[in-house]
């Protein structure tokens, strides 16, 4: 028997180790499930272990390798599976500690997770940047109530909010402008910020737009869809997508008809194709980390035309919901409440030869003779396991809460969560989201002696519009801001195409991805520059207030005032060589009874046009 080695993944909550070479059977796994990620200093976190393929054990553990822990790292104590960490009165100087499980009886057999140690009191920039990536923009009392709560606690009470839906539009509305204004209150206003946050990633994801999907009667179930799916399983978010009389509208799997030789009648390949490259596992095979695969050269491809036939074979049969009173019909009349429904006649009943891949269910293959419903669901289950799908969710949602440039070791630790979110289950969003947000990655620029320039991303118009409202308690019925952000580039709910405003793999000259600024343009980046100067020195709307008179009272201490924007702006990061021009700039403001709030505007004006704020880091 050849020397066996044991190599392992870590990821955010738990762990799997497995053996690579020779012999039999399956290898043992350790996992290590953690009750919160993020400590506060002096707190205590439970973990539990667990091995599969051996008959039992017992463990023992270690933090960064000292087993028991010590004082500057926290210390751990257990018995057999379970295990309490005590962290520290103060955060060490790198707050990731690794928390280690070893099997007593072979020391080689381990599993690891990673928790980050937070000040028992959250400084306000700390709690600024968090809300950055989990918010459309933080407010003063977000700030507040974060530093208080802790960074774990603001996720579960945010995963726990009622869902703020949108109204159901007029039957006078036959345009999508109301909605657009709608979509701008909710996104400044709704208390569950992460749940609209996320709806937000996702609708970029699944991509619809009003070009195509024109009336607001149409578009307001789809935003609920998504707000309401957010938080549950990306298999239900594909599912109920892949039936939203919108979607089957924009991407013509509404009244696909199976073929017919006779009349020479195709299915509509569309969704067949678009599911599979943009919702779930792209053009290319990938690697757990998110890599491209690669043969003779060139990448993998993941699927072939023949695949895109036998998938919109298994769409066909589908319309819209029938009206409340009247009978299904072959082809309903557009209707969009509820989920469309199948007229099984006009499903295709032939095998359909769909993605193979290692351990696929019936070799990838639905039988002969099925419902449009058992197609469906076959279909849904055949993509949602393919071994992309974790590395390719894992890379979008990160690019849109955290970072357009996520190390492979970051996607691959989302990934891992997404594959098994410590239970067994796959696809858990609020798993992934908090993966995703409590990751040594999106947590190292809370500190600025661990912050790495290239994290982060361009604020996109729409986030760059409702941070500024949000950060100075605008109030605004949403009149006029569509059209403000597509003078930007970004006109809402109006997606240029099916591959969304900018394309994930967006890249700079210097070859790093950068998706928000194919985005930035000359004439796009002086339209910000404007409607900061607008926003702060006149109005973007008769129907938008903005009272900068508590900052003005502030100005008697430019650098108080100053400091103050820069952890509500910038979570601290201002420069000095910027502190420095403002400061010169505000004292330049003349005297006179406006002084104070225009040397505030001054400040904000200059702040918010600046690179270091438009580019969230």
């Amino acid at each position: 028997m050849g020397r066996l080695r044991w190599l392992g993944v870590v990821t955010s909550g738990f762990f799997s180790a497995f053996l690579c070479g020779c012999g039999g059977g399956s290898p043992p796994t350790v996992s290590i499930v953690s009750s919160d990620p993020s400590v506060l200093a002096g707190g205590t976190d439970n973990l539990t272990a667990s091995v599969t393929n051996m008959s039992s054990a017992t463990f023992t553990w270690s933090v960064n390798g000292v087993p028991g822990g010590n004082s500057t790292v926290g210390t751990i104590a257990g018995s057999g599976s379970i295990a309490i960490y005590t962290a520290p009165m103060s955060v060490p100087g790198t707050p990731q500690v690794t928390i280690e499980a070893a099997v007593s009886t072979s020391s080689n057999v381990s599993g690891s997770t990673t928790i980050t140690v937070q000040s028992a009191g959250l400084s306000a920039n700390v709690a600024d940047r968090f809300l950055e990536q989990t918010t459309f923009g933080p407010t003063s009392a977000l700030i507040a109530q974060v530093e208080q709560t802790g960074l774990q606690n603001y996720l579960t009470n945010q995963f726990n909010m009622p869902v703020t839906v949108y109204a159901d539009p007029a039957a006078s509305e036959t345009n999508l402008t109301p909605l657009q204004q709608r979509y701008f209150v909710q996104l400044i206003t709704a208390p569950d910020q992460l749940r609209q946050r996320v709806a937000f990633a996702l609708a970029q994801i699944f991509v619809i737009a009003g070009d195509k999907i024109n009336t607001p009667q149409g578009y307001t179930p789809y935003l609920n869809l998504l707000e309401n799916d957010a938080f549950t399983n990306y298999r239900q978010i594909m599912q109920d997508v892949t039936l939203s009389p919108a979607m089957g509208h924009y991407l013509d799997m509404v009244n696909n008809d199976k073929p017919n030789t006779t009349t020479g009648t195709h299915a509509d390949e569309n969704y067949a194709r678009e599911t599979m490259q943009l919702f779930s596992i792209g053009l290319s095979e990938l690697n757990e980390d998110g890599s491209v695969q690669i043969s003779g050269g060139a990448p993998i491809p993941t699927y072939t035309q023949d695949t895109v036939e036998a998938f919109a074979r298994a769409y066909t049969g589908w319309t819209y919901p029938t009206m409340p009173g009247a009978t299904l019909q072959k082809h309903n009349p557009a209707y969009w409440t509820g989920p469309m429904v199948a007229f099984e006649s006009n499903h295709d009943e032939t095998v359909k030869q769909l993605l193979t891949y290692s351990g696929v269910a019936n070799s990838g293959s639905l039988a002969a003779g099925q419902t449009a419903e058992q197609d469906l669901s076959g279909a849904m289950d055949n993509i949602f396991n393919h071994p992309n799908v974790p590395p390719f969710v894992a890379l979008r949602l990160v690019q849109h809460l955290v970072t357009s440039n996520p190390s492979p070791a970051y996607i691959q630790r989302v990934a891992d969560v997404f594959k098994n979110n410590g239970s067994g289950v796959r696809g858990d969003m609020k798993a992934v989201i908090t993966a995703i947000l409590m990751d040594p990655e999106a947590r190292r620029g809370d500190s600025p002696a661990t912050a790495v320039a290239g994290d982060g991303h361009l604020q996109e118009p729409i986030l760059f519009m409702t941070g500024l409202l949000r950060a100075f308690g605008a109030t605004t019925d949403g009149a006029n801001l569509a059209g403000q952000g597509s003078s930007m580039g970004e006109n809402a709910l109006f997606s240029p195409s099916v591959f969304n405003f900018y394309s994930p793999f967006f890249a700079t000259t210097t070859g790093h991805p950068a998706p928000e600024f194919q985005l930035l343009t000359t004439a796009t980046a002086l339209a910000r520059a404007n409607w900061v100067n607008t926003f702060a020195f006149g109005s973007i709307g008769t129907t938008t207030t903005i009272d900068f008179s508590g900052y003005g009272a502030q100005a008697a201490s430019p650098s108080a005032l100053l400091a103050n924007l820069n952890t509500l702006m910038m979570h601290g990061t201002m420069s000095a060589d910027m502190q420095n021009s403002i400061l010169t700039a505000m004292q330049s403001v003349p005297a006179g009874s406006t002084q104070g709030v225009t040397q505030a505007k001054t400040a904000i004006y200059l702040i918010a046009s600046s690179s270091q704020y438009q580019v969230y880091h």
